[in-house]
């Protein structure tokens, strides 16, 4: 009887012990559920209010029972839009002008990269603390002067001495081309290029440098070795730095709208959308909101399909090179 009742106490305990199990399990999934609902939300909602708000009439907005799903899709919005932001000029400016840029700066700043990872120099204890003050100091703090440089752009004042030799201003207005990107972007010193750079250098740091020395060893030079070796073995760190760059130069609006005044892109267009909406729809657009949030949709597609299409890569990659916050 003793042994029957120990048995069964034994049983209870462990039925117990697997009901506390099973409870807590089930407590950490509904949180953990919970949480990825509400961030989801949080992240998600203002891309589903653009998308609602897109297809909206003038008569949803008015009317307060219309909240997310409109009465019928109105889709001139979006033929309006592509009217008012001239979409497919402005879109080639994009990708001429900005994602372009961008683009260059993936390899140059790989290049300093390289240098500052690899190469012990003596200018590079001045350098490496103006390669931090880049990423410290923000561009707002410096588009005057980058402004008067472009519109006067001497190189080196050479075209000074030799226009004062000749007696003519040979200064090259630099505003409205796209050298006012492609310059900076070709010199490593671009939008966020210190921080490219220093992703770049986080990543080669963890290149064993054996690879390296069994290239020279065969006789191959620094720029070999750069392009041979290293450039391969640096996919994942190009790709987190083409993403990034990509974006950001596509987003980026104030410089372009600094620096263009003429065949602007769609950042800047976007950026001036209310505008550009009273002066080219005047009062045949039914919806002027509808036709903005059109417009922000048709800015960030290209982008999301773009990030849709890496974003597996793109995540492992951040963990590989060590991007945190």
């Amino acid at each position: 009887m003793k042994l029957l009742a120990f048995k069964n106490n034994v049983t209870s305990n462990f039925k117990n012990a697997d009901y506390k199990k099973i409870a807590s399990k089930v407590a950490v999934s509904i949180f953990r559920y919970a949480m990825l609902i509400a961030v989801g939300y949080t992240v998600l909602s203002p891309l589903f209010q653009i998308i609602s708000n897109s297809l909206k009439s003038d008569a949803d907005f008015m009317n307060t029972s219309v909240t997310w799903i409109p009465t019928a899709a109105f889709w001139q919005n979006y033929a309006d839009a592509l009217f008012v932001m001239d979409y497919w000029k402005a879109l080639l400016n994009t990708l001429i002008v900005p994602v372009l840029s961008g683009l260059i700066e993936v390899v140059s700043c790989g290049v300093v990269a390289y240098a500052f990872a690899r190469f012990k120099f003596p200018e590079r204890k001045i350098l490496y603390p103006l390669l931090l003050l880049t990423i410290l100091v923000p561009v707002r703090m410096t588009f005057l002067p980058s402004f008067v440089n472009y519109r006067n752009f001497d190189f080196f004042g050479i075209t000074k001495v030799i226009g004062d030799l000749i007696g003519k201003d040979l200064t090259i207005n630099l505003i409205n081309t796209p050298f006012t990107f492609y310059l900076p972007s070709i010199f490593g010193v671009g939008f966020q290029s210190g921080l490219f750079i220093m992703i770049y250098i986080q990543f080669l740091k963890g290149i064993p440098k054996e690879l390296e020395e069994a290239a020279w060893i065969d006789g191959a030079g620094p720029i070999k070795t750069f392009i041979r070796i290293i450039v391969p073995s640096s996919s994942v760190a190009i790709l987190t730095v083409s993403i990034l760059s990509v974006i950001w130069h596509w987003n980026e609006y104030y410089l372009m709208g600094l620096y263009f005044n003429e065949n602007q892109p769609l950042a800047v267009s976007l950026s001036n959308i209310m505008n550009l909406i009273s002066l080219k729809g005047g009062d045949t657009i039914n919806s002027h909101t509808g036709v903005a949030m059109a417009s922000c949709m048709l800015f960030i597609l290209p982008v999301l399909v773009f990030y849709l299409i890496l974003q597996k890569k793109f995540i492992k990659s951040i963990d590989s090179v060590g991007i945190v916050g």
